[in-house]
């Protein structure tokens, strides 16, 4: 089921958008640890994971930009988004379709707009992962830097393991990307790229270069001790990082 804290606050409302292969419930550990500093939070499930993991195509970065800004047009809130990995592609598109009522986007290990394309070796093995928990566990293992027995069980689990076709389907869409993430963005929103230092998907590297050639105004920092789940693998500081984010631009 898609995570919902539902504490009251002043504080913008966070919509928690995840990334391939996960899906809402990804999100509980960092919200649990936000709603301690007064925020808010939802995650909903983009189609085919989590509670809606039998819900058919198309798996694509349209879909699910359509779906967050309906999600977001159904609250009066101010909106903060954040998303991880390919959610961030999701989160910058959406925020730029929503304007002025997106008060703060967080791209949290994000993979680039414009695409990520993989090697040959790599392509095989995330594309070809839908339904099999004993390889999106290798995956996750692989890619992470400290996820736990439980954490691992809990994201490859029946009830929400992403299916053949919506790996293939979302595999496609964030290595592809979008065409406007060649060009610096049109967001208008304040932005915080967070990346992390022990990240073998989405490199220290990479991330700059997303800050400088993106986002030249937006702030950069990382998460250390942490893989490609900063959200998961260093809850608090990740937490912090972005309550000292949106703090500042409250």
């Amino acid at each position: 089921m898609p995570y919902a804290n539902r504490q009251p606050s002043t504080n913008p409302k966070l919509v928690l958008i995840h990334g391939f292969l996960d899906s809402g419930l990804a999100w509980q550990p960092l919200a649990d640890a936000l709603a301690a500093s007064g925020y808010t939070s939802t995650a909903p499930d983009l189609a085919g994971a989590g509670a809606r993991q039998a819900e058919s195509g198309p798996y694509s970065l349209g879909r699910a930009v359509d779906e967050i800004v309906s999600h977001v047009n159904a609250d009066t809130a101010p909106i903060a988004l954040i998303g991880h990995s390919m959610g961030a592609q999701i989160a910058e598109l959406a925020a730029m379709r929503l304007g002025s009522r997106v008060s703060a986007l967080v791209l949290l290990t994000p993979t680039p707009l414009g695409g990520n394309a993989l090697p040959d070796e790599i392509r095989s093995t995330l594309r070809e992962s839908g339904g099999d928990a004993l390889a999106q566990r290798s995956i996750r293992q692989t890619f992470s830097k400290n996820l736990s027995e439980a954490q691992l069980l809990t994201a490859t689990a029946a009830d929400v393991l992403m299916g053949s076709d919506a790996v293939r389907g979302y595999y496609d869409a964030f290595t592809g990307g979008d065409i406007i993430g060649k060009r610096p963005t049109a967001c208008t929103a304040q932005t915080l790229i967070l990346g992390a230092q022990d990240d073998p998907v989405i490199s220290p590297e990479m991330v700059r270069q997303i800050q400088e050639e993106r986002f030249p105004v937006g702030r950069l920092g990382f998460i250390a001790g942490s893989g490609h789940w900063p959200h998961i693998e260093r809850v608090e500081a990740t937490a912090h990082a972005i309550t000292e984010f949106l703090q500042e631009v409250a």
